[in-house]
């Protein structure tokens, strides 16, 4: 069984300097035997910290120096599997590991197996391989790794792959992402422009943080039936040294709503375009300068409702999705959380509302999902009657990863979002999605008007 397992590692390590070489990257090159003492004891130290970016780099070196080592192949295994890296990456690192003849075993590694099986989209193998934690620990599982939730998320996750969608994924190039994660992509009316955030290199400030991401700036692309341009910069009227996010923007495209990371937790603000020009971004107002940590929003069509998730201060159930209304052009009521066929125990995210005003889509991690937030719709056909019971939308648009935010276009097959594929370039890429039948029943009818003057000028 060993050999078996030890040439599954062989193989993984051979694919992976092939890929490598696919993608121009430099291989993997091992250490010295003078090298691997000090870069043990880095790689170590990232680790504890959980900048498992940088850890990550430095164990693939160490696995390729010696790649019988039952602790470099555990420790970047769960560096895959902490990063928005492909996560299957860690199936034959934890293999060897589990089967190795060592008395160095993790405790937890059937665990961790599981969990890569899952993320890989070999549920069978998650199933079997949680319960066989469970044997192992005869039944006395930590409350903490939630391994029931695991085992309902690989089994939804078995039925929903089962019955995808029909979906064309297409990676929107090298021009558009970059190797790190590219997320969140937001349209008005048409997708004539597409928003994005970024957490690439040449951000501003050109800072990393302590887990060793760059900080996130907006970055933006224009399309047409025959081109699309290169990802540019927002410009520092917008980006700072610090994340920020797009998060949504008006029918009209001239009102931009943004994440900004504060002193003490991220807040709302909006940006005008002005011309070509977005002006310096603004608080929302008094109600979103809070302790809280206000996170995704949208306004509604009209422009007079405002969606928004965030994690109150001492909040029992995580992050909620809140509602409120304009009072004035400046002003909002109080915000009110949603009710309890949105909101669960769990997180919810990304309240995104569609074009016809009366559908609702949110990321959630408390409803039957793949794993992790997936992405749900609900419909609101008669306000007395309020929303209507929250549905999956379904594979391939959710995956055994995170599914946060969406775009969709007023055709309702059009459809943006960020994932991590296998054409993709390293981490989070935005792919434009055209599905069979729309994601939606309501049909909606986009006018497009163009004013003259008396003397055919535009007006």
């Amino acid at each position: 069984m060993r050999g078996k397992i030890g040439i599954s590692l062989l193989v993984f390590l051979l694919l992976n300097l092939a890929a490598s070489a696919q993608k121009k990257e430099p291989p993997i090159k091992p250490f010295s035997k003078e090298e691997v003492s000090d870069q043990k004891k880095e790689a170590s130290s990232y680790f504890r910290t959980e900048n498992y970016r940088m850890a990550k780099t430095i164990y693939e070196r160490l696995v390729v120096t010696n790649p019988n080592d039952v602790d470099y192949n555990f420790k970047l295994a769960l560096c895959y599997l902490n990063t928005n890296i492909d996560k299957k990456k860690a199936i034959p690192l934890l293999e060897y590991v589990a089967n190795a003849n060592s008395k160095d075993i993790p405790k937890d590694v059937l665990f961790e197996l599981a969990k890569a099986y899952h993320y890989g989209n070999y549920f069978d193998k998650a199933m079997e391989t949680f319960e066989k934690y469970r044997v192992a620990k005869k039944g006395s599982v930590d409350p903490k790794l939630k391994i029931d939730q695991w085992i309902d998320w690989s089994h939804i996750a078995k039925e929903l792959t089962e019955k995808p969608l029909d979906a064309i994924f297409e990676n929107l190039g090298r021009t558009i992402n970059s190797p790190t994660s590219d997320y969140k992509p937001i349209i008005g009316a048409n997708d004539s422009i597409v928003y994005f955030s970024s957490c690439r290199k040449g951000n501003t400030g050109g800072l990393t943080d302590d887990l060793g991401d760059i900080p996130a700036d907006i970055y933006f692309f224009t399309q047409n039936d025959t081109l699309r341009t290169k990802a540019k910069n927002i410009g520092a009227n917008i980006n700072t040294p610090l994340y920020e996010e797009c998060l949504s923007i008006n029918m009209n495209g001239n009102y931009m709503i943004i994440y900004m990371e504060g002193d003490v937790q991220g807040d709302l603000y909006i940006s005008e375009l002005k011309g070509k020009q977005w002006t310096k971004s603004v608080s929302m107002g008094k109600e979103f300068v809070t302790r809280a940590l206000e996170s995704g929003a949208c306004l509604s069509p009209d422009g007079l409702t405002l969606y928004f998730a965030a994690e109150a201060e001492g909040s029992k159930t995580g992050k909620d999705i809140y509602r409120c209304t304009r009072t004035e052009q400046t002003g909002w009521t109080k915000p009110e959380r949603m009710g309890d066929n949105i909101n669960t125990k769990e997180d919810e995210d990304c309240p995104y509302m569609w074009l016809d005003g009366k559908t609702l889509f949110f990321s959630s991690k408390g409803f039957k999902g793949m794993g992790g937030y997936d992405i749900y719709k609900v419909q609101m056909n008669d306000p007395k009657e309020g929303f209507s019971k929250p549905e999956n939308i379904g594979y391939p648009l959710n995956t055994t990863y995170d599914d946060v935010g969406i775009a969709i276009g007023v055709d309702g097959k059009t459809i943006y979002v960020a994932q991590v594929r296998d054409s993709g370039y390293g981490e989070q890429d935005l792919y434009k999605v055209t599905l069979k039948e729309p994601i939606s029943s309501n049909k909606l009818c986009l006018l497009s008007l163009r004013v003259l003057s008396p003397s055919n000028t535009p007006a």
